[in-house]
């Protein structure tokens, strides 16, 4: 009996350690089914959830790709040393200009008959139009363009608006950068930013003026309430973040203005002419230059020029007018892109351009945009000075050639 006790005991034991090996071969099979099952599911849900917000949407997807700034257009070099090779020179000429929009209207015709690198569109442009009407007014500036052109915004926040001043876009009202800055930090910045470059895809822009990122402490400076903060680290991460967020979505960043309007205080704005920085060379070097060197070195496609006359570095010139000052934004801070003009016909600035046209002049300093108001007379001054050889066809090919080498690495031309 007792025998039989044991021997019913064993084989009890032996059936439940077979049973164990059974069903954990079981498990292990049925586990990745059931991890296909749950991620297909999930992914069914995702696609029946309403969707989220755009600015929460791409909170995570930053490009932290390390830019080579001293390389900034190479993958659209050849293509556009080939597009230039079939160009006239008027043609050329044009590509230097980025003209202020008088109307949407004319847009395509003025753009078509300059050869314009692009226009920039202001609030006025827009008045009375949808949301829904604002992308196709752009489309049709574009049309039948030889060339792709430049669809340039203004979205600063606060006064400096193309769009989120406009009726129908009050949930936008952008606050300006210091005042966001102020009230949430630099992650309220960020949000801004994100909300804005989103918007003005949207609406078919592919460059924004912006950031600035002049350094002002005081609110009687010129910059203080267009500029996010007096600190080196705050507008150098606000530089950063703009280019490496806003440019991946299509919309270039233009930093603003080389190489900065510092101290200079808002009673020296009289709208007459050029504001005067009398601070030493170094002292500018070291605080000024860091956040351009920033946005720089995290891949900003554009330069903007301010129009003050740096004493120390180049006291007969317009920073936007001086050889020097270009030569110190491409050797000491690095950059290979594309540099431009602020508003060159706001005010008179031909004493500052060595009695020749400033448009010309501007060409001459280094810039491959010049910003103008009146871009037919931007346009015949810089033909006039390549025909009498003041300005080279070489210099004249080479900022061609930048601005078609931009346009193909932006993906403006495609």
């Amino acid at each position: 009996m007792k025998k039989f006790v044991i021997i019913s005991v064993s084989l009890v034991l032996v059936a439940l350690i077979a049973f164990g090996i059974a069903l954990f071969h079981y498990v292990k099979v049925k586990e990745p089914e059931k991890k296909e099952e749950a991620e297909v599911t999930e992914a069914v849900e995702e696609t029946k959830a309403p969707a989220k917000a755009p600015t929460e949407a791409v909170k995570t997807k930053r490009d932290d790709t390390a830019v080579d700034a001293s390389k900034l257009f190479e993958s659209g070099q050849s293509q556009a040393a080939t597009h230039v090779s079939g160009m006239s020179k008027e043609e050329m000429v044009g590509q230097l200009i980025l003209g202020i929009c008088p109307d949407t209207t004319t847009a395509a015709a003025q753009m078509k008959q300059y050869s314009l690198a692009g226009m920039l569109f202001t609030k006025e442009n827009f008045q009375g139009m949808t949301k829904e009407q604002i992308p196709a007014t752009l489309t049709a500036a574009a049309k039948d363009l030889k060339t792709n052109p430049i669809l340039a915004a203004q979205e600063e926040g606060g006064p400096n608006t193309t769009l989120s001043d406009l009726t129908g876009f009050e949930q936008y009202d952008f606050n300006a950068p210091r005042t966001e800055f102020d009230i949430g930090g630099l992650q309220a910045v960020e949000k801004a930013e994100e909300s804005k470059i989103l918007l003005l895809k949207e609406a078919g822009f592919n460059m924004n003026l912006a950031p600035v990122i002049d350094l002002a402490t005081s609110s009687d400076q010129i910059m203080y309430s267009r500029s996010i903060s007096g600190e080196v680290e705050t507008a150098s991460s606000y530089a950063e973040y703009a280019a490496k967020f806003d440019q991946p979505r299509g919309v270039s960043i233009v930093l603003q203005h080389f190489p900065g309007y510092g101290t200079i205080p808002d009673s020296a704005n009289t709208g007459a002419g050029a504001v005067v920085d009398d601070r030493e060379a170094d002292a500018i070097r070291k605080t000024d230059y860091a956040p351009f060197k920033s946005g720089v070195t995290a891949g900003a496609h554009c330069v903007m020029m301010s129009n003050v006359v740096v004493q120390k570095i180049d006291p007969t010139h317009t920073a936007a007018l001086s050889p020097a000052l270009h030569k110190e934004l491409r050797d000491t801070v690095g950059f290979s892109g594309i540099i431009m003009t602020d508003v060159l016909d706001d005010a008179d600035y031909s004493a500052y351009a060595d009695g020749k046209k400033p448009a010309v002049q501007a060409v001459l300093a280094g810039n491959d945009l010049i910003l103008v108001r009146d871009y037919a007379t931007a346009y015949n001054d810089i033909l006039a000075a390549v025909n009498d050889g003041t300005i080279t066809e070489a210099q004249l090919k080479e900022a061609c050639t930048r601005v078609l080498a931009y346009k193909y690495t932006a993906k403006i031309i495609k």
